[in-house]
């Protein structure tokens, strides 16, 4: 198959806006590092959960079948 203009989504190429290089947010770098404590501890508070629900289960089948 061939490309054609008419396959463009876009008509006018100025229409697209382009990105900005640089991000708007700037962050020191005690700041970033308090981003990724942040997502460290929610993964951890997310994972404890699975692995102490995980724990209860098993325990509860024990108890049924011993």
């Amino acid at each position: 198959m061939r490309y054609s203009e008419k396959d463009d989504f876009y008509e006018d190429p100025q229409e697209l806006e382009e990105e900005p290089l640089e991000p708007e947010l700037k962050l020191s770098k005690q700041e970033q590092r308090w981003i990724v404590f942040g997502a460290l501890k929610s993964a951890l508070l997310i994972g404890s959960v699975y692995l102490v629900g995980a724990a209860l289960l098993i325990w509860f089948l024990l108890k049924i079948w011993t």
